[in-house]
């Protein structure tokens, strides 16, 4: 191992210190519809996206073995993906994943996630208190997770959810397929 030692409260601080390196830009639109203050939080994306344009004169880099266009973050950060990998190797090695949403003090209120395939995992860490993520069930139950205690798995294009108010500093790491 690279990065983490393979204990699970040890390596949610060695993620959380890797998270903390990020720059966390969200989209104007999307901060407003969840009530989310810039200065409180974000949300960027990790991965390949078939989005090839960050502006009208800027453009993503292209990977041929994906044949998608990489985000911003994997140009910049590609030390990032390889400790977002290994971390997924450690706790749930059978997951492939094309992207990571990475969240700070990003508490969204209930959605779907739109572009998703299947199952998701999220992981979260920081020094918060509550924060509970909730998914509500096809039969209306509502099933609470702390991401703190181990990997959640739930199917966020399926099921609705949502992040309880929180208090402190909430980091999270959303694996998704697309």
């Amino acid at each position: 191992m690279k990065h983490f030692i393979g204990d699970w409260m040890s390596d949610l601080s060695i993620l959380e210190e890797w998270l903390r390196t990020v720059e966390y830009k969200t989209a104007t639109a999307r901060l407003e519809k969840f009530g989310i203050k810039r200065s409180v939080g974000g949300s960027v994306l990790m991965g390949y996206t078939w989005k090839g344009y960050l502006t009208p004169t800027t453009r993503r880099e292209w990977c041929c073995k994906k044949k998608k266009f990489k985000t911003k973050l994997m140009s910049e950060r590609p030390d990032l993906w390889n400790a977002l990998e290994e971390f997924r190797d450690i706790y749930f090695p059978q997951f492939k994943f094309t992207g990571v949403q990475l969240n700070y003090n990003y508490a969204l209120g209930k959605h779907k996630d739109a572009n998703n395939i299947g199952e998701s995992v999220l992981v979260c860490c920081g020094d918060y208190t509550c924060g509970l993520t909730c998914v509500e069930l096809e039969d209306g139950t509502v099933q609470k997770f702390d991401a703190r205690t181990m990997p959640v798995i739930f199917n966020g294009s399926k099921y609705t959810h949502w992040v309880e108010p929180f208090e402190g500093n909430r980091f999270s790491a959303v694996f998704f397929r697309d």
